[in-house]
Parts: C-alpha cells; sequence; structure tokens
C-alpha cells in the first residue's frame, strides 16, 4: 500500500511541478517589419501586408510557459516565409481589420502555421508627442485546417539557430517540437505596431494619407498561440498515464 501511494504520490507532484500542456505557448516575435499598402480603394477600404523589413531582419520561435513566462526552448528565423495581411474597413477611428497569418520554418516546405485573424482593436495611440498605428486582434483555425499549428504531431518547427537562453526542451539547437498540436487551435493574440510620424487627427486622416505601394516601416508583429485548456478530470486521468509533456511614406 505504501508503495502504491509514494506512487500516486510522484505522479502527482511531476504534474504540479510541470507545466500542463494548457500553459505552454508558442510565441512569435519580429521587431523588424514593414506592412506595404497593396490595394486602396479609399481611407476607408485598403488591404495591406506584412513582410521581412530587409535581408537582416529575423523572427524568432518560441514555447513559453504563460504562468512564469520562462522561454522552454526557442529558434531564430535569418530568413523568413510569412504571410500576413490585413482588410481595413471603417471610418474615423472605428475600424476593423481581418485577414490570414502564415509562416514557414527554416525549411520551407509549407504553411507551419496556418490561421484566420479578426481585430479587437485598430488604434492610432498617442505616444510622447508621436503616434503608434496598433493592430491587436485573435487568431484562430481556419476553416478544413484541425490546428492553427499544420503537420505532422508532434509538431517540430526548424530555424537557423537556437535562441530559447539555456532552455533546450526537444535536446535539439535548431527545433522547437510540440506535443498534441491539435489542441493549438484557438486563443491567439497578435499585436502590431508602428510609429507614426506626422499630424493625424484619426485613422481614416492616416489612411488617406497612404496609397498603393505606401510603406509604413520599423514596425514589429507579436503572435502567440495557446492550447485549448484540458478540463480538470481529464488532467486528473491523466496520472495513470503519465505527461509529456512609423509611418514613412514611400510610394511606388
Amino acid at each position: 500500500m505504501n508503495a502504491k501511494l509514494l506512487v500516486l504520490g510522484l505522479a502527482m507532484l511531476s504534474l504540479s511541478t510541470a507545466p500542463a500542456m494548457a500553459d505552454l505557448a508558442v510565441v512569435v516575435d519580429s521587431s523588424q517589419t514593414m506592412t506595404t499598402v497593396v490595394d486602396w480603394t479609399s481611407a476607408n477600404d485598403l488591404t495591406a501586408v506584412v513582410s521581412a523589413l530587409n535581408d537582416e531582419s529575423d523572427m524568432t520561435v518560441k514555447i513559453q510557459d504563460t504562468i512564469t513566462h520562462a522561454t522552454l526552448d526557442g529558434v531564430k528565423l535569418a530568413i523568413y516565409g510569412m504571410d500576413l495581411g490585413f482588410h481595413f474597413l471603417g471610418a474615423g477611428n472605428a475600424y476593423t481589420a481581418n485577414g490570414v497569418f502564415k509562416l514557414q520554418d527554416a525549411l520551407g516546405a509549407g504553411w507551419d502555421l496556418q490561421a484566420d485573424f479578426t481585430s479587437t482593436s485598430v488604434a492610432l495611440v498617442p505616444i510622447g508627442g508621436e503616434y503608434r498605428l496598433e493592430v491587436q486582434g485573435t487568431l484562430s483555425t481556419m476553416s478544413g485546417n484541425p490546428s492553427i499549428l499544420m503537420g505532422s504531431d508532434p509538431w517540430v518547427f526548424t530555424g537557423d539557430m537556437h535562441d530559447g537562453g539555456p532552455g533546450n526542451a526537444d535536446g535539439n539547437l535548431l527545433t522547437i517540437t510540440v506535443n498534441g498540436p491539435g489542441n493549438y487551435d484557438t486563443g491567439g493574440l497578435v499585436a502590431l505596431h508602428y510609429p507614426v510620424y506626422g499630424n493625424f487627427s484619426s485613422l481614416q486622416d492616416l489612411f488617406a494619407s497612404l496609397g498603393e505601394g505606401s510603406v509604413l516601416d520599423n514596425g514589429s508583429v507579436h503572435a502567440k498561440i495557446s492550447p485549448v485548456p484540458v478540463p480538470g478530470a481529464v488532467m486528473l486521468g491523466m496520472l495513470g498515464v503519465g505527461i509529456i509533456g512609423l509611418i514613412r511614406r514611400r510610394f511606388a
């Protein structure tokens, strides 16, 4: 009996000290991006795409504990393939933005991350006498896809170099690995920040100053993909199995 209690106690200790799947997030960051207007119908209706600022721009993709914010593993992409676009609609300071977010790893064999984007906020924020264009919203699974993280289980994302500090959860300096990627189908957040230079009374005023080919540069992109929380009853059941657990206008 004592032996059985010891085994159960060790299992419960393991569960309490190791991060649960619901506490792990895939975090994507780049501070060197540009947004180019590719279709400008009017100040009330325009489409823009986000890309690397130049050949020296890089991006990090990390696994992070959402409770402690510790980085468990991470890689850096020296050159990355990204499809991030937004369709802005609105007037005055009331705008929405919808689009897609796709990302390739260093192998470039396909889109390893795919999501639909829906804005929760599009704002022109005053900061120290200047402004910053901020776009924030949620990421969700694209129609027909099983999750945001695409590919096999476990999900393996390859970079050009390690960027996880001392963290190297999967033992490979060039990859990060996520078990159960099918659970990562909602809860993502993406934020774009772009400095804006000039006097603009509203978002519509800013967008009216743009045209097809205009560029907003020196911006940043931050995305966070989290799994669906695992119900407590399921977590308890796992005890018997174990856990592995800015605006510089340029016209074309």
